[in-house]
């Protein structure tokens, strides 16, 4: 289903007949290994500022619809729930991403919907299912709508998968499911400008605050509470507001086969920077192989429009003072990596950001938008980083990634490997081995409560 015409409806329809035999195999699996990245970064960012500013901020709840803080296991509403576990998920930008002709975190509301699964005692194939109907709302309005170059973020489309997600969950009818997304997409349209510029803790929060919006907006309608009507097509609807009337087709599953889910097609970071960082810096790792850093005189970065708008082209992304604009520097994620050789966690503790080293290696670098590699995109994405040495030479690398690598993902292994580094020292072995089984087999499971239970932080 394609076509942009009562899209509300379709949306809808989409997420109240959506059954958990529709999904296929890999993606229930995809579906599970983004439970246990999201459980691994969060812990990993457990303290953080804006973590523990989150945490204090949700207040104990004992009311019936309640949820667990991961890691202390205290209950809150299930709208704060949604918002301090979104905060660590998305604090360290360790997280999944989609970018096709936008950018995208879906793991960012991972979190809301597994809250609303807690409260209201769902199993864990009720869970994958609307965590499957939320990534792919996303998903395809990321692959059509041009949202953020029209000064949109992301939680605009985050805050509608989160509430037909929870919708499912909260057992609402498609009448209240329409009430729900009317009540997501109207108050709560939020602007590109917390990604521009210098970046502050907001970056982080920013899509966590949309999934709490979009369980709260869910459970409104299942109080009775009606939306605006005509959310999409209203005189000051959503074409409308956002993108001047402009409608694009939004591409929904239509039962056949091959389709292919988003929950299985984003992609697992290995890096804590943005998305289009990731290339670049395993190019830089490439580049190191075959030179001296303490040798370069000069770089050059070729690379395609988007990472560079995105990544390059805002001028704090040259001299980042904070750590949310230098995860987001496609400068400082090369030249760090160059000089020492990888770019972790770490990195971003000991403010190498800052240090003299990496600005005066940034400084004399250049970085090209080249209307091949744009083109190229996002089928494919390439980028070839040249280091001029001190002797005259120049070396280069070039590296590519292709959508179908990035779907095919990390390993099993892989993951495990990533969950077990970011959670060292808050889990111990045994149960870092319980939760791995325990999202392995979280469709067997009768109640999420079995792989919540385990989130505790000594």
């Amino acid at each position: 289903m394609n076509d942009t015409a009562q899209l509300d409806r379709r949306i809808v329809e989409f997420a109240a007949s959506t059954r958990f035999e529709d999904l296929p195999a890999h993606a229930v699996r995809a579906a599970q290994m983004r439970v246990l990245d999201s459980i691994g970064v969060a812990i990993a960012a457990w303290n953080a500022p804006p973590s523990k500013i989150a945490r204090k901020m949700a207040q104990p709840s004992v009311g019936p619809m309640s949820a667990r803080v991961w890691g202390s296991q205290m209950r809150t509403t299930v709208d704060m729930a949604a918002f301090a576990n979104g905060v660590m998920v998305r604090y360290l930008d360790l997280n999944d991403a989609w970018r096709t002709r936008d950018a995208h975190h879906p793991s960012d509301y991972l979190p809301g919907i597994l809250a609303v699964a807690e409260a209201c005692g769902r199993s864990g194939r009720e869970f994958i299912t609307a965590l499957a109907v939320a990534y792919e709302i996303m998903c395809r309005f990321t692959d059509v709508a041009p949202l953020n170059s029209a000064g949109w973020d992301q939680p605009v489309t985050g805050i509608m998968g989160t509430a037909m997600g929870a919708g499912r969950l909260l057992g609402l009818d498609r009448e209240a499911l329409q009430h729900a997304l009317a009540l997501a997409i109207t108050p709560n349209l939020c602007t590109y400008q917390t990604r521009a510029g210098e970046l502050s803790m907001w970056k982080g929060c920013a899509g966590p605050n949309g999934a709490r919006n979009g369980v709260f907006a869910a459970m409104l309608a299942a109080e009775g509470l009606t939306g605006p009507y005509d959310c999409f097509d209203g005189v000051f609807g959503f074409w409308n507001q956002t993108l001047k009337g402009e409608r694009y087709p939004v591409s929904l599953p239509d039962g056949s086969s091959d389709w292919r889910w988003g929950v299985f097609q984003t992609n697992i970071k290995t890096y804590p920077v943005r998305d289009s960082c990731q290339l670049p810096i395993m190019t830089a790792l490439k580049l190191r192989e075959t030179i001296d850093p303490a040798a370069i005189r000069s770089l050059r970065i070729d690379t395609y429009k988007s990472a560079w708008e995105g990544a390059v082209k805002d001028r704090e992304l040259w001299a980042p003072r904070t750590r949310e604009t230098a995860d987001h520097s496609m400068l400082f994620s090369v030249v760090c990596t160059l000089i020492d050789g990888e770019l972790s966690i770490h990195s971003f503790e000991r403010g190498r950001f800052l240090d003299a080293d990496v600005l005066d290696l940034i400084g004399r670098t250049e970085v090209v938008v080249l209307d091949e590699f744009t083109r190229a995109t996002p089928g494919e994405r390439k980028c070839r980083i040249t280091a001029t040495l001190a002797d005259g030479r120049t070396v280069s690398a070039d590296h590519m990634v292709t959508l179908a690598q990035i779907e095919a993902g990390m390993s099993d292994d892989e993951l495990e490997r990533k969950f077990v580094e970011c959670t060292r020292g808050f889990f111990d072995e045994r149960r870092q081995e319980q939760l791995i089984a325990a999202t392995r087999k979280l469709h067997e499971s009768e109640r999420v409560d079995d792989l919540l239970d385990l989130i505790r932080v000594a």
